[in-house]
């Protein structure tokens, strides 16, 4: 017991980032690069924990900068191709580094038994991704089931934003129903048989009553935060621009 204890002590303590990284971007994914090759010697339970503390590390370095204060990071400044193997990329759209979750993943597939639940069960939402991209389509099913069952979740923020945007898209989907677009492939099994009207409506306050909840968090997502207000008066408003999911 005490060498098991010894072993995630110091693993744990390999996650120590030195204070003066936290201004050294390069630094930090460096030892971020690092660290996930050095857990995969470790046991299960271990490396699951680690994994999640790494994911966390990503989390805050690569989102943080824009969610609370709406500033981008140069990727191609600071990337390198290995960085593929932590699951960071340089943005489809941007010049910004993106991280896909990757990590959320790989502890997924270890927490069987949903031990770390309110952080693991997120990737099956998104496959990990942020509520701001990277994100083609959610499983809105998994989405609800979070917000149910983890109410004050690590991820709730995110979650409450993506089922939103669900149904803030699906309200656009079931108005413009007739036209031939392919948004009608990714929304039309969550369109049914009761009357156009009320679905929409339906789609409409549910998408106002989830970002409503957002908004209640008081989240330290100031990027969110100003932009869902403008959606919210927008949907009150019985108007909808742009799309969340299922483009391209």
């Amino acid at each position: 017991m005490k060498q098991v204890t010894w072993i995630v002590l110091g693993y744990l303590g390999l996650l120590a980032f030195p204070a003066h990284a936290n201004d050294n971007i390069t630094v930090q994914l460096g030892n971020v690069y690092e660290k996930y090759h050095t857990v995969k010697t470790t046991f299960p339970d271990e490396r699951l924990e680690l994994l999640i503390e790494l994911d966390k590390k990503l989390r805050t370095l690569i989102d943080k900068p824009w969610t609370q204060h709406r500033k981008t990071i140069d990727g191609y400044k600071y990337w390198k191709k290995e960085y593929q193997d932590i699951g960071v990329k340089i943005g489809h759209y941007s010049d910004s580094p993106e991280y896909t979750g990757k990590f959320l993943i790989e502890a997924k597939a270890l927490d069987v038994g949903s031990k770390h639940g309110e952080y693991t069960n997120y990737a099956d939402i998104c496959n990990g991704a942020g509520s701001f991209g990277g994100c083609y389509m959610p499983n809105i099913e998994a989405a609800l089931v979070y917000e149910e069952k983890y109410p004050n979740g690590p991820f709730i923020a995110d979650v409450l934003i993506i089922i939103g945007n669900f149904y803030d898209d699906l309200y656009k989907a079931i108005k413009d129903k007739d036209s031939a677009d392919y948004k009608n492939d990714c929304f039309s099994k969550y369109v049914t048989e009761k009357p156009i009207p009320d679905q929409m409506e339906h789609a409409r306050k549910s998408a106002i009553e989830y970002y409503t909840k957002f908004l209640a968090l008081h989240s330290d997502n100031n990027a969110s935060n100003k932009t869902i207000r403008e959606w919210v008066l927008e949907l009150k408003a019985h108007n909808s621009s742009g799309w969340h999911f299922c483009s391209d």
